[in-house]
């Protein structure tokens, strides 16, 4: 497997590293000294009127970010709540302050990061939003979807001035995406991972479970692939394995990001790949896809993102799905249920039928909506705004 210069110099320990430690060195420092200028208050954080979940990856090529965030809009919209995802992962050059990103959108213009999460948390009817700050993109979006009651922030590690209600991050212990240890310019890691310990929680792969001296056991929880297979784009109903026990050739294709994992992958399934090839951003062109001499094209979803427009009926694209573990899900819930306490909190929250006000009843645990006379019930402290769990007010029902 071809291995680019960028990858191995992550792994490494020559003289250019022992020159560049100074310089990781300082760059923690002064990351130290950020934090605690707002920790003491030095600095003003933006808060949002809605609680904010950060998730980010303490590595520069954390690639289960994304499938951790489709997870968890998945699991907070079947808990009754309505997420919106912000990011400022965007390409160089963008000039737009706040932008919605749907599966249709340019490619060029917001990045195969937010393409993939639009691509998937769409379908969960959660909006996914990019901008230049974090700390304004959020505002930009409830003013067109007043009706979320939850952010989710896909980066932000050292964006101390965007205060966060829970702070996930997610680390890949693979030696490959680990490193030499060493933090930017000497190695891959974005902070120390003593760093690891101001989050609420550090989620790992099932597969990667090991104990770290710098982290606290109590912060650690695990995700693992709850469901792993090749689909055709245009014939969902083809069976792949019949496909591939026969005299296809199969090529694989992939970019630097997920080359490792992906051709790894491929290696673990025991498929005859005939050919495997790494590229840049700049490939995943009608023009180069033509050219491969190949009867089936195997793909990664996060990398497929980057071509839809030229993907023909060669390709098979692995779509996977994680899900956490139980205790994450409850930690999550228990610190939403905290947040929720807070009556300024559901005084802000509108009705997701006709975005009017709510007029919250302590007693009973409902947000009554007088214009569609419909209960929201609180649950555990957490309100179900879906309309399938409300209550329809009868007509004698005074509010």
């Amino acid at each position: 497997m071809q291995v680019s210069w960028s990858e191995l110099y992550w792994q490494r320990l020559t003289p250019l590293h022992a020159i560049l430690w100074p310089a990781s060195l300082l760059l923690e420092l002064s990351y130290k000294l950020k934090r605690a200028a707002y920790r003491y208050g030095l600095f003003s954080t933006s808060r949002y009127p809605i609680p904010l979940i950060l998730v980010d990856s303490i590595t520069v090529n954390g690639i289960d970010k994304s499938a951790l965030i489709v997870w968890l809009v998945n699991f907070l919209t079947s808990n009754g709540l309505r997420p919106a995802v912000i990011s400022c992962s965007h390409p160089d050059g963008y000039q737009q302050l706040s932008a919605e990103v749907t599966s249709s959108s340019d490619i060029g213009q917001v990045g195969d990061t937010a393409l993939f999460l639009a691509f998937h948390c769409n379908k969960y009817n959660c909006p996914v939003w990019i901008g230049q700050d974090n700390g304004t993109v959020g505002l930009d979006l409830l003013k067109i979807y007043p009706d979320r009651n939850i952010l989710i922030c896909d980066d932000g590690l050292h964006d101390y001035h965007l205060f966060r209600d829970l702070e996930i991050l997610v680390l890949d212990t693979d030696k490959y995406y680990y490193g030499n240890g060493f933090t930017l310019p000497a190695g891959p890691l974005r902070d120390n991972l003593t760093r690891l310990n101001c989050a609420d929680a550090v989620v790992l792969h099932e597969k990667n479970q090991q104990s770290f001296d710098q982290v606290d056991s109590s912060k650690i929880y695990y995700a693992k692939t709850s469901s792993s297979k090749f689909i055709n784009f245009y014939h969902a109903s083809d069976h792949f394995k019949k496909i591939t026990t026969s005299s296809n050739r199969l090529h694989a294709i992939a970019g630097t990001k997920y080359a490792k994992s992906f051709f790894d992958q491929l290696s673990y399934l025991n498929l005859a790949v005939s050919k495997q090839s790494i590229l840049n951003e700049s490939q995943f062109t009608k023009r180069y896809i033509d050219s491969l001499n190949a009867d089936i094209i195997l793909i990664k979803e996060e990398d497929a993102v980057k071509c839809l427009s030229v993907i023909d009926d060669r390709f098979w694209i692995l779509k996977e799905s994680i899900v956490a573990n139980t205790a994450l899900q409850v930690m999550l819930l228990n610190k939403l249920r905290e947040k929720f306490m807070d009556t300024k909190l559901l005084d802000i929250l509108v009705c997701p039928l006709c975005k009017g006000s709510l007029v919250y009843k302590k007693i009973e645990k409902e947000l009554i909506c007088k214009r569609d006379r419909l209960a929201f019930p609180i649950r555990d402290g957490i309100p179900i705004m879906l309309e399938d769990g409300a209550r329809l007010l009868p007509p004698e029902e005074e509010v």
